[in-house]
């Protein structure tokens, strides 16, 4: 099979490598039909450490797809061959305490498709899963809604772990397709006041599609003051979704005492530093994010009942062959790339 693999700074190859074993027989073969390029994705691409890990290359990355079912496992139930699905990438093992107390996404033995040393991911012609993390889809609901249900169960977690009123006014500080996600998930439960940045102007642009009722340019440097000036008391709740420094910083100043801070970006570096006189005197709260639990199947269903309008976020589609120059775009966001996705 044809498979993308990552052999350093910003170099890929398309290799040919041999279909993967079923493993056991609760495992399915699965065929990549879309794989959407995360953020955390283009992290291997353009750095060598991430969250100070060393990224082990070659590797084989990718979690966010739609598939189709080739091969399944004796013990495997409710599946055959040609099935579509959406896939959970996280596998989580059931059994301890974080498993036990709900909390799936932080498992202590977690496996996560696509993480370089856990699992190959499905940037890639097959791939392999559990059965337990397949969604199989009903004929409403397209590949490509179905590969962006995966970014959008990650908003839809974040906001679970936020616990707005409707009245809330929130700023959203980075609007790539999780970030997009987030605008319109807010603007379906209820919440109309939304401040959104990006240093990207398509994704400016794409903001104020997404229902935010304010968006400019993260690079302006004046952003705090502009949007203060909207609301002076200042936000209920931030949402950092671009991992960058000065963007936290930003939050930092943006919500008001007793407010929370939600962050979802993933900073490149290990280490990072905090304006922590200013998040003591104004006693605000950060809420990390890791990934999402369970939440995959409830954005199939917003999006499958049409209840949110998410497929305009797919900005570009590629070949694998076309990797190189896939991912080249996606880092860059050149062309108003917002989600970049391979289809196969």
């Amino acid at each position: 099979m044809k498979a993308i693999l990552f052999t350093g700074l910003r170099q890929v190859q398309i290799q040919e490598r041999p279909e993967p074993e079923l493993p056991d027989q609760e495992s399915v073969l699965l065929k990549t039909r879309i794989a959407g390029i995360c953020g955390s994705d283009l992290h291997y691409f353009i750095s060598d450490t991430v969250g100070g890990e060393k990224v082990p290359y070659p590797c084989l990355v990718g979690h966010e797809c739609a598939a189709e079912i080739v091969k399944i496992g004796d013990k495997v139930k409710g599946f055959k061959p040609g099935d579509l699905v959406a896939v959970e990438p996280s596998i989580s093992c059931g059994v301890c305490d974080q498993c036990l107390e709900g909390r799936f996404n932080t498992c202590r033995n977690i496996k996560f498709l696509g993480h370089p040393g856990e699992l190959d991911g499905c940037f890639a012609e097959f791939f392999v899963m559990p059965a337990k993390n397949l969604v199989q889809l009903p004929d409403s609901i397209s590949l490509e809604e179905a590969m962006l249900a995966e970014p959008v169960s990650i908003a839809f977690h974040s906001l679970n772990l936020a616990k707005l009123e409707s009245s809330a006014k929130v700023g959203v500080l980075g609007t790539g397709p999780i970030g997009l996600a987030l605008i319109i998930l807010l603007r379906f439960f209820g919440i109309s006041s939304i401040f959104a940045t990006d240093c990207s102007e398509a994704r400016v642009r794409a903001a104020l599609n997404a229902g935010a009722s304010w968006a400019g340019s993260a690079q302006e440097e004046r952003i705090v003051s502009k949007i203060l000036s909207r609301q002076p008391l200042g936000l209920e709740a931030v949402f950092e979704v671009s991992g960058d420094e000065q963007a936290i910083d930003q939050a930092v100043e943006l919500v008001k005492p007793g407010g929370r801070i939600i962050q979802i970006g993933i900073p490149i570096p290990e280490r990072i530093s905090l304006k922590f006189s200013r998040l003591r005197r104004k006693e605000i709260t950060i809420i990390n994010v890791r990934r999402q639990n369970r939440c995959l199947e409830k954005a199939l269903d917003l999006i499958q009942k049409k209840e949110i309008e998410v497929s305009w976020l797919i900005s570009h589609r590629f070949g694998l062959e076309q990797a190189q120059a896939a991912l080249a775009m996606a880092a860059d966001r050149r062309d108003g790339a917002l989600k970049v996705a391979f289809v196969l």
